[in-house]
């Protein structure tokens, strides 16, 4: 969707309110036309994401009813299992009094700063205190959530479950927030898998900023430190550092973590947040670890037996706290290793001591942990035997080199079923350092993330520890040809079911289907291997036999399962690493194909609303394509002398060499000239398509520059190509002029943005192949004639601008009587846009019944597919408040307007950079009305924020924004004026006389 606004001065001191036009439910992703005459001859994409629709559509009067719908909703929203706080792992009474209490103080006020950073080195007790205060806070009423991130849960180690986590607990305790919540989930059920910043803005500020509360809300975040990984993880701490302290100011946020240079950067100075760390040197903290220690041997009958009650063993207890030196998690780990299946425990515990340290002596906290890691591993077998050794190394090798964590059975499965790893024997092994040996199903992870430090880093630093290392990467190269081998076994023996849907046409079966059936070691496959493989640096022929059969056979297959169950994330470390390895590995790679497949998945991956997969997919696409057209520049170079682009004035003469036709077959489904295509002009057009899609998903994204830079050398490709072949090529051409003419629009370039729209539409591209093509071409021509519509408008030409957009309407109705499915969006977005032209000739009763019926048609493709939609919506029920208020029903405007910015704040919220605009220019009306209603308050913050929004947007792109800033300025010294505030009002006034417009 790209959106060009207008406003005009009444001339009675105020400004008008501004419409929105539509270029459709997306900027368009242009497809080949479809010859047969059986399907349309293009394909929009859709912009848009899920996002939070404030009001409460449940009649408050149906009691239990309404109750049971409200759960329902509450039900779609995942939960993460675990989360919350454990009452056995809590602080022992009378420790941690210190750092209790700066927290109990700190949850029941109401100052500045919402967040308490509670850090510490890895083992100094950090959970404890969290579950403490959970514990706490839940007694007095005021623990809204817990939520206790895990690497080893697969539904803990990433902030994806957090915020709806989060909601869930609160939506139970406040019948507000339960009602709002349900709404918004009932509108937009995909919500509950949105990225981050949608799920905050629609679950928790949201509800939050609509229905305050009168009492503390506290949530508890634990290990912090275990979620930040990724993407997910850094944008959850620019929620943290940008977000969180617009909250009302009786929400707060505990979060402990180990100090990372990551947290650091984002956190630390910021006024909202206090910082305490934890010092394990304390006097404080030393006495809570002989506290615990005691309570260990008086009250666990297992550690009481071990020490007794001898004066010898009242020393072995002094000796531990000694050798503790501060540290919670080595203590831990000693008691959880005595009290397992070990054998004359005492014995061990002498041992532990004695190979640790001599006592007394005082190490640093990492050295403290690492004796201790060592003295149980060297306990844990005989390693002398080579038998252990191997179960050592496959064991706690793959546990380190894994990508996620894995079930004993998936990691069984993914050695062929070797029965090495099995859990009869392994929990007495190692279970004091692996948690999840005790169950076949549950993921295996290390007791503490200072564990893997230890065997995959420090291990190999001594001699006496060098038996421990784990190389992480070595194991990862295991891990590649066992993540091939599993692919490729369970694909052949069992066919995916619902597999094959990148080879489909996508009008056959769109978006992404749900992949059912998968083991989890053959999900993990497809996500990692690419990541394992690229860590060989010499394949093996075992490795290069079992590549080559997967490339052939189940790539594809691979990334439709990942696409279906998992993110997509780019493809292309395998091509370079194959190029990396020589021509020979370089040629087990299809480029071609692999391109299409892309291509074929931005385009499902757009449909679903998910841009920025979409947008990593076409890059791929489009670079592999580049490659192919710059080798064959290169060898028609050396055949001919002349490059590419001047041969293409050749084609048909030159080159007899056509695309191989299985290939044509398998990728190339258009059938519109006679003939053979020579291989040079295939592979430029393919390159044309990608570039052509690279540059609609750059402007879904709000990057303007970077989609008109990649449109304009699509531009290029397409006239060298249609001025050699026109009947061929002028429909892509066309494409592309339709696709110029909205990107030079959204740089204010509006006179180079019509001059590209006529010659589209009027100089016989499109209108003359709909002529003589109606079936094929008709969907075209009435796009073009909808943004012709538009760039008429935008140079006052107002009645050629309403003739034009009646005609297209006119023909996408025809085409929505037939084809429903595929044309009701575009529809809609004519009547849109008939609707502001209708307006500007003062006919506003159709006006009115034409966004009507745009909006009402909207409503219906946004609750099915609300990622895709929600955009549009939006951006159609601005145009209808505006259009009830040139009917006077000022409540009603005042309604679509309120769900208009309450859409556009969680598109905003999510990507800013596309979104901003839209949600200024609802913003400025939704002012407009407050102040019809004399409601000057709310008008004012309203316009305040649209201001703010326009600012640096004017900055940016000031052809295209100051205008929209000046009108933002204008309407705030007017709500300032009626606020008695007139020195601030003359200042936004000046303001807006200093930019110089009319």
């Amino acid at each position: 969707m790209a959106a060009n606004t207008s406003a005009a001065n009444d001339g009675r001191g105020s400004v008008s309110n501004e419409t929105q036009e539509s270029h459709g439910p997306g900027s368009t992703v242009v497809h080949k036309p479809n010859f047969t005459g059986t399907g349309p001859a293009f394909y929009n994409a859709n912009k848009g994401n899920n996002t939070n629709v404030t009001g409460d559509y449940f009649n408050n009067e149906q009691g239990t009813l309404t109750k049971i719908k409200q759960s329902s909703a509450l039900d779609k929203l995942p939960y993460a299992k675990g989360a919350s706080w454990n009452s056995g792992l809590t602080c022992l009474p009378g420790t941690r009094v210190t750092v209790l209490s700066l927290i109990h103080v700190w949850s029941r006020s109401r100052d500045g700063r919402c967040i308490f950073c509670l850090q510490g080195v890895a083992g100094s007790g950090k959970t404890a205190v969290s579950n403490a205060v959970a514990r706490s806070l839940s007694e007095a009423g005021l623990l809204a959530s817990c939520f206790f991130f895990d690497q080893a849960d697969a539904s803990r180690n990433t902030p994806q479950m957090l915020f709806t986590t989060i909601a869930r607990d609160i939506a139970c305790l406040y019948p507000a927030v339960t009602a709002d919540i349900a709404a918004t989930l009932e509108q937009e059920p995909s919500l509950a898998s949105a990225n981050l910043s949608r799920q905050f803005e629609a679950f928790i500020a949201g509800p939050l900023r609509r229905h305050p509360v009168d009492r503390q809300i506290v949530v508890v975040i634990d290990a912090l430190d275990e979620a930040i990984h990724d993407v997910s993880g850094t944008n959850l701490l620019a929620l943290l550092r940008d977000e969180f302290v617009r909250l009302p100011p009786y929400f707060r946020v505990l979060i402990t973590y180990r100090s990372t240079g990551i947290i650091e950067r984002y956190l630390s100075g910021k006024a909202h947040v206090y910082h305490h760390h934890i010092d394990i040197t304390s006097e404080e903290n030393r006495r809570d670890i002989a506290a615990y220690i005691d309570d260990q041997l008086q009250n666990n009958p297992m550690s009481s037996s071990i020490l007794g009650t001898h004066d010898e063993d009242g020393e072995l207890a002094q000796a531990l706290k000694v050798m503790a030196d501060g540290l919670f998690i080595w203590i831990v780990t000693v008691f959880r290793y005595l009290q397992g299946p070990v054998s004359n425990p005492k014995k061990k515990l002498h041992a532990l001591l004695s190979r640790s340290h001599a006592q007394g002596q005082v190490l640093e906290p990492t050295k403290q942990i690492d004796a201790l890691y060592s003295t149980i591993l060297e306990a844990s077998g005989d390693w002398d035997d080579e038998d252990f050794r191997e179960e050592y190394t496959l064991l706690m090798g793959t546990v380190m080199a894994i990508k996620r964590p894995l079930s004993l059975a998936a990691l069984r499965a993914l050695h062929g079923g070797n029965q090495e790893l099995s859990h009869s024997h392994l929990p007495q092994r190692f279970g004091a350092v692996l948690v999840g040996l005790h169950n076949e199903n549950e993921p295996i992870h290390t007791l503490h993330l200072s564990f893997r430090e230890f065997v995959t880093v420090r291990a190999a630093e001594s001699a006496e520890t060098q038996k421990f290392f784990l190389s992480e990467k070595q194991h990862s190269r295991k891990l590649a040809e066992l993540c091939l081998q599993t692919m490729v076994r369970e694909m052949t023996a069992a066919p995916v079911t619902g597999a094959g849907y990148l080879a489909e046409h996508d009008d056959d079966r769109p978006g992404i289907p749900k992949l059912t059936g998968l083991s989890e070691q053959l999900l993990y496959g497809c996500e990692s291997w690419s990541d394992h493989i690229c860590d060989i640096e010499s394949p093996s022929i075992a490795v290069t036999e079992i590549l080559q059969e997967f490339l052939t056979h189940n790539h594809i297959t691979s990334i439709e399962i990942v696409a279906s169950r998992s993110t997509f994330s780019s493809s292309l470390s395998v091509w370079r690493w194959l190029n990396g390895l020589g021509a020979e590995f370089a040629g087990l790679y299809d480029e071609a194909a692999q391109a299409e497949t892309l291509f074929a998945l931005s385009n499902r991956l757009g449909y679903e609303g998910r841009l920025e997969e979409s947008l990593t997919a076409i890059e791929d696409s489009a670079h592999l394509r580049r490659v192919l057209a710059a080798r064959q520049q290169a060898k028609l170079k050396v055949k001919l002398g002349t490059p590419l682009h001047n041969f293409l004035s050749n084609i048909g003469r030159s080159l007899s060499k056509a695309a191989p036709n299985g290939i044509r077959k398998a990728i190339h489904p258009r059938q519109n000239v006679t003939g053979e295509r020579t291989e040079a002009v295939y592979i430029t057009e393919k390159l044309a398509d990608s570039l052509s899609n690279l540059s609609v998903r750059l402007a879904d994204l709000g990057r303007h520059e970077e989609a008109l830079a990649a449109n304009q050398e699509v531009m290029g490709l397409r006239r060298a190509l249609a001025a050699e072949r026109p009947e061929t090529f002028n429909a892509d051409l066309a494409d592309s002029l339709n696709n110029l003419s909205i990107d030079l629009s959204s740089h204010g370039r509006h006179e180079e943005a019509l001059a590209a729209i006529q010659e589209a539409e009027a100089v016989g591209l499109r209108r003359a192949l709909a002529a003589e093509r109606p079936a094929a071409f008709n969907a075209a021509l009435a796009e073009s004639l909808n943004n012709l519509s538009i760039r008429l408008s935008d140079h006052g030409r107002h009645e050629e601008a309403l003739a034009a957009i009646q005609e297209a309407v006119g023909l996408r109705r025809a085409l929505a009587a037939e084809r429903p499915q595929a044309f009701n969006a575009v529809l809609a977005s004519s009547l849109n846009n008939l609707s502001n032209r209708l307006s500007k000739h003062g006919r506003h009763a159709e006006a009115l019944a034409a966004i009507q019926e745009a909006v009402g048609i909207y409503r219906a493709l946004a609750a099915e597919r609300p990622q895709a939609f929600n955009a549009v919506l939006a951006l159609s029920l601005n145009n209808l408040s505006n259009r009830l208020s040139d009917h006077g029903r000022r409540e009603e405007a005042l309604a679509a307007n309120e769900e208009a910015v309450g859409l556009g704040r969680a598109l905003a919220a999510e990507r800013p950079a596309a979104f901003k605009a839209e949600l200024a220019g609802s913003l400025y009306n939704l002012s407009r009305t407050f102040s019809t209603l004399v409601r000057h308050e709310e008008a004012l913050g309203a316009a305040q924020e649209a201001v703010s929004l326009r600012r640096p947007l004017a900055a940016e792109r000031p052809r295209v924004f100051t205008s929209e800033l000046s009108n933002a300025l204008w309407q705030l010294s007017l709500c300032l004026l009626a606020s008695g505030r007139e020195a601030e009002a003359k200042v936004a006034w000046e303001e807006t006389q200093s930019l110089g417009l009319k």
